[in-house]
């Protein structure tokens, strides 16, 4: 799943974004919601608390995900559990003040979008947010399962549309403190954990590299697979095969991450359970196999353990 809706808007917020998009240039105060996560972070995030299926808030070209909302589809009307299909989400969410949509319905605002979250995680999503460190404010999600603090300022950059009206509007925004907050209700670790912000640019670097690595080994051309938008400019649909493309890379480089008995033992089991299979359980086992065997478990007593976890699980069709 990709974009609902990526033709018709709906609300005066989507409406006064494309305006904006379309201007000439532009000033560094009229960005407001649309600072972006930095790629690198954003992987070192995946790595951390991945991987990510679906992007929740995005201006439709800014996706860190194949699947994602728009403003015009509106986030907070979605139904997330349903649309993450067991994997997990993200978000780096707007922080303007609260907005409608044409069917009075919210479209911004952090208390509105944090009650959202909460409400989603008691119907089973999963999904993690980056947000400012502000444990003062009144939507500060004191309900999270896990709040991960970054230690050093984060800059956000400035949109792929934005245009400088002089040499002034150039700069980037300033930093500031940055959390990694996780709603999951059957999240098992720590409450509160830190991480500095250059391991996670680190990790995400890494990643990176390992992406077009593959992608250079198999033919590919990186700039192809940096995004991947529901249309191209002129509004025609992109072509299957490309999204092929980047379905096999996205497989690649998650495989990429774990050596080859770790590969070899989750796709057994995986085998053993057909039906049971999507990213996060993928992720989940691989995580978990790679514990077991470095810990000396043998390869057979993983096997069971995994066959009983997944014979418990929803089938795919089930969870959506």
């Amino acid at each position: 799943m990709t974009a609902k809706n990526s033709k018709v808007k709906t609300n005066a917020y989507a409406q006064q974004l494309d305006d904006l998009k379309a201007k000439g240039a532009h000033l560094l105060k009229e960005v407001g919601d649309q600072w972006q996560t930095p790629t690198p972070l954003f992987w070192g995030i995946n790595a951390k608390f991945g991987p990510f299926v679906h992007d929740i808030f995005t201006d439709g070209h800014n996706s860190k995900c194949p699947s994602f909302y728009t403003a015009e589809d509106n986030a907070l009307v979605q139904d997330w559990t349903k649309d993450f299909a067991g994997g997990v989400g993200f978000a780096n969410p707007p922080y303007s003040r609260p907005c409608l949509d044409d069917d009075n319905q919210a479209i911004t605002g952090m208390i509105k979008i944090i009650a959202k979250a909460l409400a989603e995680r008691e119907k089973g999503a999963k999904f993690v947010f980056a947000i400012k460190c502000a444990p003062s404010e009144v939507w500060w999600p004191e309900q999270a399962d896990h709040v991960c603090f970054v230690r050093g300022r984060i800059s956000f950059e400035l949109p792929q549309w934005f245009i400088p009206a002089n040499e002034k509007q150039e700069a980037s925004s300033a930093g500031f403190g940055m959390a990694i907050v996780v709603f999951d209700k059957n999240w098992t670790g720590e409450r509160l954990s830190y991480i500095s912000r250059d391991a996670l640019v680190k990790q995400g670097k890494m990643l990176l590299d390992m992406v077009e690595a593959t992608a250079k080994s198999q033919g590919y051309i990186p700039a192809n697979i940096k995004h991947r938008p529901d249309d191209s400019e002129n509004g025609e649909q992109i072509d299957s095969s490309q999204m092929d493309i980047e379905d096999q890379i996205a497989r690649a480089e998650k495989k990429a991450i774990w050596p080859n008995e770790v590969i070899a033992l989750v796709e057994q089991a995986f085998i053993n359970n057909p039906n049971k299979q999507n990213d996060y359980r993928y992720q989940h086992l691989c995580e978990s196999a790679n514990s077991q065997l470095l810990a000396g478990k043998a390869v057979a007593d993983i096997l069971v353990d995994f066959d009983l976890q997944l014979t418990k699980t929803q089938s795919i069709q089930e969870v959506a």
